[in-house]
């Protein structure tokens, strides 16, 4: 489908964040509702945060209307889509943040089962999320962005980290493929790659130093959601109307350092 054919995104733009309820989803979902757009935040676990995320975003944001779903379960998933076509028919932007992080494992602690709960949330969500985005596009002709959430840790060189890294290079791959057959519709698809981000699950741990954290990476500081979440706004834009397909990092060149000077840095 050429450019010609295809209708521009809607202004304001209908916009899905998964996972949108804690972490970087959070400064995600808070780069587009101060853009003014219209939008729908999943989340799955935690109802509360979600809707304090969602009191503070109304006052900014055309719409925001929330969703309970576990992505893992391909049911409420499919549910969670029919209320995107519900409340607006179609879908202009979709961030696919939704995942899991089961921290270090060593090789000789995994197991079947926490494989297959990794791999159905952060590989299985993901690819059905991105089919579900595609088909809702691709039906009303719209020149969408889905913007996945990887992890620089797809090429980590920290031990303890297998599965999850497996996981992040599952959605750098899936990335790249589906450009492929998006491209013709004017539908883009890019993957962030975050490094270091003050997120609960760092800054709760007992042992957590922020300067300690900082000293590890080249630009001596820790990321934040919002970081994240203002890339994400720049690669829905049409500032970014010419990538398509790619990983890019955001980590404050973290991952140089993993790859050349420690490779135990953990």
């Amino acid at each position: 489908m050429s450019d010609s054919n295809t209708t521009p995104i809607s202004s304001p733009r209908r916009v899905l964040v998964t996972g949108a309820a804690k972490g970087i989803g959070v400064g995600i979902a808070r780069a587009f509702a101060h853009h003014g757009d219209r939008i729908l935040i999943h989340f799955r676990s935690d109802p509360d945060a979600a809707q304090r995320l969602a009191d503070e975003l109304r006052p900014h944001a055309a719409e925001v209307a929330l969703h309970q779903a576990d992505l893992a379960d391909l049911d409420q998933l499919d549910q969670l889509f029919a209320h995107v076509r519900s409340l607006w028919g179609g879908l202009d932007v979709a961030v696919n943040n939704a995942g899991w992080d089961p921290g270090f494992v060593p090789l000789d602690h995994i197991t079947p089962d926490l494989y297959r709960q990794l791999t159905d949330i952060n590989i299985r969500g993901t690819l059905f999320c991105c089919l579900r985005e595609i088909e809702l596009m691709r039906q009303h002709h719209l020149r969408g962005a889905i913007i996945n959430i990887g992890s620089v840790q797809q090429n980590t060189t920290v031990t303890g980290r297998t599965l999850y890294a497996m996981s992040k290079g599952a959605i750098h791959s899936l990335t790249a493929q589906l450009a492929l057959e998006t491209g013709p519709d004017g539908i883009r698809i890019n993957n962030i790659a975050p490094g270091y981000i003050e997120v609960p699950r760092l800054t709760d741990r007992p042992d957590f130093s922020q300067p300690h954290e900082a000293a590890k990476i080249p630009l001596r500081r820790t990321g934040t959601p919002d970081d994240i979440g203002q890339f994400a706004l720049f690669l829905a834009s049409d500032k970014a109307s010419f990538i398509h397909g790619q990983t890019l990092v955001a980590d404050g060149g973290v991952s140089c350092r993993l790859a050349r000077f420690n490779p135990d840095l953990n």
